[in-house]
């Protein structure tokens, strides 16, 4: 099949129709109706037959048309890539940040760096790992911040710091823990836990259950904020990563260290063989001690 006869082809089928696959592909019905025909000359058998005035997939078609939208979809990915490639600028930084960060911590650093840095303008995403790596391979976004992701060949790693965990209740609750916190005083509290879904959460739940711990758990939550946001409201007490815990003053909660530390990695992530503008790095080089000063205090 040529590239024509495949365009034409899924037009129909994913329309249901000549007339609206022209319409789709801004030609004439005669037109679709002879690539199509042409089509099937070419493969040796029908696409479509016509059923009561409806054009109904052959059982062919059908088989063809589950490679033919993987071929779509590529083909999206080709025109997204080219099309955020055309939009770069010196000036422009596109930054995405897992949650956690995206809440607080990447506002308050973009906000610090454009009055330093007047002329630089941001586009700024909250997205979860997978989505993170998405966007960088398809040139969506520059940059990305992300805690413990795991490794990509395609993606460049660079570590801004080390965090660790800690515990949070709601203010003056009052719990009478010693500090700092053993897993073991935390048996007859509301426990709200994250879920193993995103890096901390698996690194978290291997904590939680080499620890032998008995908590009563009464929530969980793959977002740190919702967690801390449940806590603050009165809920319970909670394990959270010290970015989440120290972020949104309107969420005001009570932190402690724990007695095992357990610790995490700040990471940005950048494509690997993509050049990185002026301005970019620029920013990588605030943004480190930022995270480095804020892991510090």
């Amino acid at each position: 099949m040529r590239i024509r006869h495949i365009e034409v082809f899924h037009a129909v089928y994913s329309s249901g129709s000549v007339t609206q696959a022209a319409r789709i592909l801004n030609v004439s019905q005669p037109s679709v109706s002879k690539v199509l025909g042409h089509a099937e000359v070419q493969l040796g058998f029908e696409l479509f037959k016509r059923v009561s005035g409806r054009l109904v997939p052959t059982p062919e078609a059908e088989r063809l048309y589950d490679h033919v939208q993987r071929l779509f979809d590529e083909i999206g990915v080709v025109r997204r890539v080219a099309n955020n490639l055309r939009n770069l600028g010196d000036g422009k930084i596109r930054i995405a940040s897992t949650p956690a960060m995206g809440m607080d911590l990447v506002p308050q650093m973009v906000a610090d760096y454009i009055r330093h840095h007047p002329g630089v303008f941001f586009e700024i995403e909250t997205l979860h790992y997978s989505e993170i790596a998405a966007a960088l391979n398809e040139s969506r976004i520059d940059i990305a911040l992300a805690f413990d992701p795991p490794a990509s060949p395609s993606i460049t790693e660079i570590p801004m710091g080390t965090g660790q965990f800690v515990f949070i209740e709601p203010p003056g609750f009052s719990s009478n823990l010693q500090t700092p916190i053993d897993l073991n005083q935390l048996a007859d509290l509301p426990f709200v836990r994250l879920n193993n879904r995103g890096p901390l959460g698996q690194i978290l739940d291997n904590y939680l259950e080499e620890s032998d711990a008995s908590l009563n758990v009464v929530a969980a939550t793959e977002t740190y904020h919702i967690a801390k946001s449940l806590v603050a409201h009165g809920l319970g007490v909670s394990i959270v990563d010290e970015i989440t815990a120290r972020s949104g003053e309107h969420l005001p909660v009570s932190i402690a260290p724990l007695k095992l530390p357990l610790t995490f990695q700040v990471s940005l992530l950048h494509l690997q063989h993509a050049p990185t503008s002026q301005a970019v790095n620029s920013f990588v080089e605030y943004a480190r001690g930022q995270i480095a000063a804020l892991l510090r205090n």
